[in-house]
């Protein structure tokens, strides 16, 4: 919407003085054949000298149309981190977000857009800021691009190989020629149900994600599924507020110029591979009760194959529901080595940021102790990402369930996480991995200063 807004008072601006000229034009044309029509002077010659020598009044009367800008109101000067997306991009000098100049006339400086709606221009002008949305964005995982009320199980769990945008991004063709070349060969053609995660290498995996998430974000959604934090014009956004919104404006159109620079046969469609697009449909089942499966297109089910093959991304995806936009339909959780704790009562009791509570805690901290313990084979062990964890259950704010979505607790008085962990330890708790994650917990909460 912002980039039509521009291109439209860009219209406005070229349209207006054109009008603006051509009238101009129109004036001198009919003075000039107004003179020419009126008998000549009874002089022999004109000189510009010649003080005796009248000028038409009509020749007088066009003056030049100056625009005058209308300067944007002024948001105070936020100190930035050196190096930063704020300070790289210079979000100190943009316009407030919600700045609509009454004239349309003011540029505006720094924008993401010129006139034309091109982006690439401000990204060329401005190296730093660039590099700067590299280094932020290629470390964000696609799944937790954005606000959530929600624990995403991507933020969870910290693995050897995590999903990034710089992973994505990494090999478009070369990720699809992996899933062309795995699904050419009859051991990566699983049936039904079935998994085999030591094919996780052979059968390349990691790719099939990749490939899924290039279609999405580039060829088919787009960036507009992102559940972004949005600040109403009505409820007078603080600075701090504003310039967190053209943060995230910025991200986008990082996105999308991403996007912009590949091949469009990159994207999977019958028309473009009728082999691979039927081999990857195949996968749909059809006696799903619910009637999901008969909606999942071939990104779903890219990813649904990734994590049946082991790649643990893939199966860490659930079916989620952003609020106003859409379902993801991707749930690899069904296929991948955390299964048992994605169904599992205590993650659901985990799941939604809900006020503390002792019960709710102690149920929570049995869950993190098997999730953390020991496993015989080293490679089914699960390294829990405990600022996530810390920040999830002690930091505001709080939601509650509400129909399909979830509603902000206000203001209200709970406890501490100090004055859980402090109840839970009154208890005779005997169980080891739980006691050792209480320890870590709270060692985490006291260095993030959010035990209190």
């Amino acid at each position: 919407m912002l980039r039509i807004n521009r291109i439209a008072r860009a219209r406005h601006r070229f349209w207006s003085i054109s009008v603006g000229i051509g009238l101009a034009v129109v004036a001198v044309v009919c003075a000039l054949f107004y003179s020419s029509s009126r008998p000549p002077p009874q002089v022999s010659s004109v000189g510009t000298s010649d003080p005796s020598v009248a000028v038409p009044s009509s020749w007088t009367t066009i003056t030049p149309v100056v625009l005058v800008e209308t300067p944007p109101p002024q948001l105070p000067h936020l100190d930035f981190a050196p190096g930063s997306v704020e300070e790289a991009c210079g979000l100190n000098e943009f316009v407030p977000y919600h700045f609509d100049d009454p004239d349309n006339e003011y540029h505006w400086p720094r924008s993401p857009y010129d006139a034309n709606g091109n982006l690439a221009d401000f990204f060329s002008e401005s190296e730093e800021c660039r590099m700067a949305l590299d280094s932020h964005i290629n470390s964000i995982n696609p799944y937790l691009w954005g606000n959530t009320n929600k624990a995403s199980p991507q933020a969870f769990v910290v693995l050897n190989n995590p999903l990034t945008f710089e992973r994505i991004f990494a090999d478009p063709a070369g990720d699809l020629a992996r899933v062309q070349d795995a699904l050419s060969r009859p051991e990566c053609l699983l049936q039904g149900d079935e998994t085999n995660w030591e094919l996780k290498e052979t059968c390349h995996a990691d790719a099939f994600l990749n490939y899924a998430l290039i279609n999405r974000f580039c060829f088919d959604e787009g960036i507009s599924n992102r559940n972004r934090t949005y600040y109403w014009e009505e409820d007078n956004p603080t600075p701090e507020q504003d310039r967190f919104m053209w943060k995230e404006y910025l991200e986008g159109v990082w996105v999308e110029r991403k996007c912009a620079g590949l091949d469009s046969e990159l994207e999977l469609t019958s028309e473009h591979y009728p082999v691979l697009y039927e081999s990857v449909m195949s996968f749909r089942e059809t006696n799903d009760i619910k009637g999901w499966n008969s909606r999942k297109g071939s990104r779903v089910l890219l990813i649904e194959l990734a994590a049946r093959l082991g790649d643990d991304a893939a199966g860490l995806t659930t079916e989620i529901f952003v609020p106003h936009s859409h379902y993801y339909l991707e749930d690899g959780g069904k296929y991948g080595r955390f299964t048992w704790l994605l169904t599992s009562a205590e993650w659901q009791g985990f799941v939604v940021k809900k006020e503390p509570s002792t019960d709710r805690f102690l149920q929570i901290f049995k869950m993190l102790g098997r999730v953390g313990a020991r496993r015989p084979d080293p490679r089914d062990e699960i390294e829990l990402a405990w600022d996530f964890v810390v920040r999830h259950l002690c930091e505001p704010p709080y939601f509650t369930s509400f129909g399909q979505g979830f509603v902000q607790v206000e203001n209200g008085e709970h406890s501490s996480c100090k004055e859980i962990v402090h109840e839970l330890r009154q208890r005779d708790l005997k169980f080891a991995p739980l006691l050792q994650a209480l320890d870590k917990f709270e060692q985490v909460a006291l260095e993030l200063e959010v035990y209190e």
